[in-house]
């Protein structure tokens, strides 16, 4: 397999990674974004919002959603058409 398809492979997997942690897995990526903010020192804890008052909830839930299922889509896409079309060339 060729280093860029291997390249693109890798970076349509980091996608979906990021995509599902942005989507599933929201207090995780809250506290990474804090961490973040405050250079590297973790922000004392919040008290939980109910997830249906927080209007952030849903936003996190579809963009996090869109780039799971683009790196998904990238990573398959260019296997699939490496692998489809590497005895045509």
């Amino acid at each position: 397999m060729p280093s860029h398809v291997l390249f693109v492979d890798l970076a349509g997997l980091i996608l979906a990674v990021a995509g599902f942690h942005l989507a599933f897995r929201q207090r995780l990526v809250r506290r990474w974004w804090g961490a973040f903010q405050a250079g590297g020192e973790a922000s004392p804890p919040r008290p939980p919002k109910p997830e249906g008052e927080d209007p952030v909830h849903y936003a996190m839930i579809i963009s996090g959603m869109m780039v799971f299922a683009f790196g998904l889509i990238l990573f398959a896409f260019t296997t699939f058409y490496w692998l489809l079309t590497r005895g045509s060339g």
